[in-house]
């Protein structure tokens, strides 16, 4: 069969966030085709996206394959199944890959059973955003390491010394679930459109019709907090140039994943100062501030600051607490006061 090669490179980069980086799980470094898709799976979450004329069932090891389709250049290429290989040909060069024609990955324990799709809030992605970069890291506290996605419109993150929620402005068509946030990043990477529940699992669609699954954080009630929404304290503005000052913070904050990016904003006696570090370098800026309470230092996801910068300069101070408010959200933050 003759598949164009554009169409499979892309479909394989667009599941390639549900392999695994050890097989743990059998085939969970394997691109899995079934009936038309290309499927991935490692256990947290698991991509599949459809594959145009490719009539192919079974499984492959990922790396392979993939690494050969980089070096072709021709638009399309020829594919035949030969006892357990795929004979994958262009032109002159000629590939065997082993082809595993049972599928093992457990994707019946979930993943398959799903209720009906319905549309995402509008405002779903852009708050999921917002709220994945403070949770917690800490396995220890698993809850804290996800997203509570309220049926009643909400979605909020805490790490347990920072909390950001948003309001989405409506009710969800789905009951209350727990959405690790490293699963958060991936969902709001492919913009989906619809949602549905399953046992287990939360999936999402996008227009062009991959279906990411995320299985879902059971047992435990999130930590009610309505309590740390308060607007009390004093209004304190940051400098007009923090966002100037944000961008060249950012070039020592970058990591390999979002979740890991970090800041550090003091404010003390009408002084500003952001700080950022990384394993090459470090950067520093201070800017005037009016500020004249007890020094306090606060550490901020830069696609966060970034977030609240487009809304509000302005935040409310107390002595435990900074409060950063919007027209439908919050972000607050614990304090710790430098040693002097």
């Amino acid at each position: 069969m003759k598949v164009n090669k554009a169409q499979l490179q892309k479909a394989l980069e667009i599941v390639k966030p549900g392999l695994a980086s050890k097989e743990q799980i059998e085939q969970s470094t394997s691109f899995a085709f079934i009936k038309g898709r290309v499927v991935t799976y490692n256990d947290e979450i698991s991509v599949s996206h459809p594959v145009k004329g490719l009539e192919l069932e079974g499984a492959i090891l990922a790396e392979n394959l993939y690494k050969f389709l980089t070096k072709i250049k021709k638009e399309e290429i020829e594919l035949e199944l030969k006892d357990n290989e795929i004979i994958l040909t262009s032109e002159k060069a000629k590939a065997g890959l082993l082809l595993q024609k049972e599928i093992k990955l457990p994707l019946e324990e979930g993943v398959t059973e799903k209720g009906e799709w319905y549309d995402l809030p509008e405002h779903f992605l852009t708050d999921l955003a917002f709220v994945m970069t403070i949770c917690g890291k800490d396995l220890s506290r698993p809850i804290l390491t996800a997203c509570h996605i309220n049926k009643a419109g909400f979605i909020e993150g805490s790490d347990g010394y920072r909390i950001a929620r948003c309001e989405l402005g409506e009710k969800l068509p789905v009951d209350t679930f727990l959405l690790p946030a490293k699963s958060a990043v991936e969902v709001v990477k492919m913009k989906p459109i619809q949602m549905a529940e399953g046992k287990g699992w939360i999936h999402f669609k996008t227009p062009a019709r991959t279906i990411i699954h995320c299985r879902i954080l059971l047992g435990d009630r999130y930590p009610t907090t309505g309590s740390w929404f308060n607007e009390d304290g004093i209004l304190v503005r940051l400098p007009k140039i923090t966002n100037e000052i944000l961008a060249r913070a950012q070039v020592f904050a970058k990591r390999d994943h979002l979740l890991d990016e970090s800041i550090t904003l003091s404010f003390e006696k009408g002084l500003f100062c952001m700080t950022s570090q990384s394993d090459t370098g470090w950067f520093k800026e201070e800017a005037d501030m009016r500020f004249t309470s007890t020094p306090v230092k606060i550490d901020v996801t830069p696609y966060l600051l970034k977030s609240i910068l487009e809304e509000t300069s302005t935040f409310k101070y107390t002595e435990d607490k900074l409060t950063f408010k919007g027209e439908r959200w919050y972000y607050v933050t614990t304090l710790r006061h430098p040693k002097k």
